[in-house]
Order: structure tokens, then C-alpha cells, then sequence
């Protein structure tokens, strides 16, 4: 080592850091001999070459704080250049370590578990299966957008419907609708089929009207086609029953008519007045939760 000159007290420092510096060499070469000992030496060889390494970039003696950190990444950058594909072969390969730099690196084939299916033999219905309940939710949404359809469809048949305009005696008449209307569309239209020909409804509106049907006094907000679906029923027998008209009558064939019992149509300032007599002393509000398919015409008498 070139000797330094310099001052008594500079002399002094370089000493005393020489001598600190020996004595750290002097653990790591003890610690070295120790873990040789124990049979890991492969470690520490690495760290005592990795420490020359710096000490040969480095140099001896006493350098600025600048020039050893670019003396540090200067050795960093001749290292990653030394060994391009390392990291790359770190990401692609699972190797093992080893402890001993003589000694080959190994590779270490990771195996893949193969997935266990299920025994074809085995009834396995009552297991729980992701595919399988993907298919019956698709077979029901479809099973369910058809019956949907199929109910459009019915709804949108049209039905001639004759009716009495009710004023004390029957006035017949003619409205067409469809299944799907409401009891309300269907007094709108004879509103104005019957403001034609009666000069006192001119001023009458829907609310001020009643229908009644097989004695029952049917609430506006029902549609033909509930009551075909509920299969209704008063005192006398089904509400309604649509069928096709009969070839001689010249209609349509998807024409549909009420075969039953013509409804009536009359104002409810008419009923209030004559609810007394017959025949509005029979008429009945509809109630769905009645049952009236046990009913006979016994038990009218014997009331």
C-alpha cells in the first residue's frame, strides 16, 4: 500500500481506519471458516468474491462519497450486462438453490395435477353442476318468452260482442274488441256507438256506466281475457265463451263472438233508481273468490 503523507493528525486517521478495516476483514474471514465448517461455504464464497469485487472497482484508500457511488453503479451496470438473460431465465425457469458453487445448477419441472371428472357410471343428478343449471335457465327463459308470445297472441284476437244498451227494455248492438281489452275499452266504444242513436248519453261519460253480464255487475278494470283465462262463472253458468262464428254468418274466420247471454249496458243513475225491481233486484257485484260451479237453480227457489 502507497504510504500517505500528509498531516500528524490526518497521518493518525488513515491509521486507525486501516486498522478498523482489518479487523472486519479479519470477522468475515473467521465467519467464513465457520459456516465452511457447517457445510454452507457455498454463501459465503459468493459474498467474500462479491466484497473483492467492490474492493478491485472501489480501490484502496480513501475515496469522496461522489466517486464511490459511481464507482458502485459502474460495477452494477458491467454486471447486468455480464448476464442479459438472467433475469429472463428467473422468470421462465424454477431452479433450485445450491449452496455450492461447484456444483451445476439443477432445473426443477413443476408437474400439473390432472383434474379428476366425474365417474360417467354414477348418477351424479343431485350434485350441483354449473353447465347444467346454465342449460335449464336457458330452456325456461325460452320455455317463458314463448308462453308470453303464445298470451300476446291471444290477447290480440278480436271479438265481435253484441250487447243491450239497458234503458228498462233492450236496445241491441254491436262493438268490436279484443280479448285483451279492458271492461272500460270496451264501454267506450258502445259510448259511442250509442250516442249515434240515444240524444241523453250525449252528455254521459265510461264511469257513469255499468255492464252487467250473467246477473253480474263486472268492474271496469277487468280484461275478456282474464275472465277466459279464470274460467268465471255466475248463477247461470260462464260469464263468457268466445268461439269462431259459423261459416253461414259470412265472418271472418279468426272472428271470435260471445255465444252466451247478451250483457247489458246501462246507466248507473238508472240502476240506482230501479235496484228495487227486477231484473237489477238479481244483479250482483263479481267476486272473484265466489265459486259458483256447485251452484244449482234449487237454491234460487229456496231463497
Amino acid at each position: 500500500m502507497a504510504s500517505y503523507t500528509g498531516g500528524s493528525a490526518e497521518q493518525a486517521r488513515v491509521a486507525k481506519l486501516q486498522k478498523e478495516r482489518e479487523k472486519g476483514r479479519a470477522k468475515v474471514e473467521e465467519a467464513i471458516l465457520k459456516i465452511k465448517e457447517s457445510g454452507r461455504g457455498g454463501t459465503i464464497a459468493f459474498a467474500t468474491s462479491k466484497e473483492e469485487k467492490v474492493e478491485e472497482a472501489t480501490g484502496v484508500g480513501l475515496v469522496t462519497l461522489e466517486e464511490l457511488k459511481c464507482r458502485e453503479a459502474q460495477l452494477k451496470q458491467d454486471q447486468d450486462q455480464d448476464n442479459p438473460v438472467k433475469k429472463k431465465k428467473r422468470k421462465k425457469e424454477i431452479k433450485k438453490l445450491s449452496f455450492d458453487i461447484d456444483d451445476d445448477e439443477e432445473e426443477c419441472f413443476v408437474v400439473k395435477k390432472k383434474k379428476i371428472g366425474k365417474n360417467p357410471d354414477v348418477n351424479t343428478s343431485f350434485l350441483p353442476d354449473k353447465d347444467r343449471e346454465a342449460l335449464e335457465e336457458q330452456e325456461i327463459a325460452n320455455l317463458r318468452q314463448e308462453w308470453l308470445q303464445k298470451q300476446a297472441e291471444i290477447k290480440a284476437q278480436k271479438v265481435e260482442l253484441t250487447f243491450n244498451y239497458w234503458d228498462g227494455s233492450g236496445h241491441r248492438h254491436k262493438v268490436l274488441v279484443t280479448k285483451g281489452s279492458t271492461i272500460e275499452q270496451f264501454l267506450s266504444k258502445a259510448l259511442d256507438e250509442l250516442v249515434t242513436v240515444y240524444p241523453d248519453v250525449k252528455c254521459v261519460s265510461v264511469d257513469m256506466l255499468m255492464f252487467v253480464k250473467a246477473d253480474l255487475i263486472i268492474p271496469h278494470h277487468f280484461t275478456f281475457y282474464q275472465f277466459e283465462q279464470m274460467k268465471a262463472r255466475g248463477e247461470k253458468g260462464p260469464v263468457f265463451r268466445f268461439v269462431p262464428h259459423k261459416e253461414e254468418e259470412n265472418k271472418p274466420p279468426d272472428l271470435l263472438k260471445d255465444d252466451l247471454q247478451y250483457g247489458k249496458v246501462t246507466l248507473r243513475s238508472w240502476y240506482e233508481r230501479n235496484k228495487h225491481m227486477f231484473p237489477a233486484n238479481q244483479w250482483k257485484a263479481f267476486d272473484p273468490e265466489i265459486n259458483w260451479e256447485k251452484y244449482t237453480l234449487e237454491q234460487t227457489f229456496k231463497r
